[in-house]
């Protein structure tokens, strides 16, 4: 009779091997793969690109004090001949502006005089007028001396009054003795000139415009009569024949010169001197 036990045995025998050499062929791949991964190094992370550059802020606009400073540099450049110094007005072609100037310091006039900027009352309608006539300059010495003058078709602008100071507020009130023989108040020297070329568009050409703005006033309304305003002026420095900020000129030696920056005016507009609130505004 055959043995069955001693076959079941052989066969267990059998399967053992290669059980075994399937657990020490994973063994050898797993300690080959574990190898393999702390032979490898990290992958390095990934190169971030520089941040771009910024582009640069443009310039503040030239304040008041900036333009005076600039314009007494190029006078004295004139007066002196020296083109060293003349060299530093030309730096300042695109640069924007910003200036205001102060006008009805002494309160509404009921007969204004000749001035750039003034506030009248007209006690019959009970209105306040404020009126901005820029000047015509086209006949001054200095646009007449200009190489294009022959393609020159107007030149308005304004004047910036007191160059010698710095505010743009109205001037404290001072109670000095007034001379027995006054002297004439001195003549404006520094101006803002927008030129308009021969054929082109007149449509920013104010003429016999002047800027205008009319309020009513109530009856006793002192507060409204006696209040400044300031007449507000923005805009870019484009220079004549796009090579210098301004020109400068004078009859003699003995006179100050005459300064005009050539510009484009952006914004014209009054506001209330008091609180700064605008009150009429014309962008160009």
């Amino acid at each position: 009779m055959p043995d069955n036990r001693l076959r079941s045995r052989d066969r267990k025998l059998a399967l053992i091997g290669p059980i075994v050499i399937a657990a020490a062929v994973g063994a050898i791949i797993t300690f080959a793969v574990f190898a393999r991964d702390r032979e490898t190094p990290p992958a390095p992370p990934p190169v971030q690109a520089p941040p771009a550059a910024l582009a640069p802020l443009p310039p503040p606009p030239l304040s008041r004090t900036e333009l005076i400073a600039a314009a007494n540099e190029a006078a004295g450049a004139y007066a002196d001949r020296s083109s060293e110094k003349a060299q530093v007005k030309d730096a300042l072609i695109g640069r924007r502006f910003s200036l205001k100037i102060p006008f009805g310091c002494d309160g509404a006039q009921v007969s204004p005089s000749g001035a750039q900027a003034f506030a009248e009352y007209d006690a019959t309608k009970k209105t306040l007028r404020l009126v901005a006539r820029p000047a015509a300059w086209k006949t001054l010495p200095l646009v007449q001396g200009l190489a294009d003058v022959d393609q020159i078709e107007s030149v308005e602008g304004f004047w910036i009054p007191r160059p010698w100071s710095a505010s743009d507020a109205c001037p404290p009130r001072r109670d000095d003795t007034i001379p027995v023989t006054p002297t004439a108040p001195t003549a404006p020297t520094l101006g803002l000139a927008r030129l308009f070329m021969t054929g082109g568009p007149r449509a920013l050409q104010r003429g016999e415009r002047p800027y205008e703005f009319v309020q009513k006033i109530a009856d006793g309304d002192v507060a409204a009569l006696s209040r400044s305003f300031n007449l507000v002026l923005q805009g870019r420095l484009v220079g004549f024949d796009r090579s210098t900020a301004l020109r400068c000129w004078s009859e003699s030696t003995a006179h100050r010169p005459i300064c005009l920056y050539a510009v484009e005016f952006d914004r014209i507009a009054f506001e209330d001197g008091a609180d700064s609130k605008v009150l009429a505004e014309w962008r160009e």
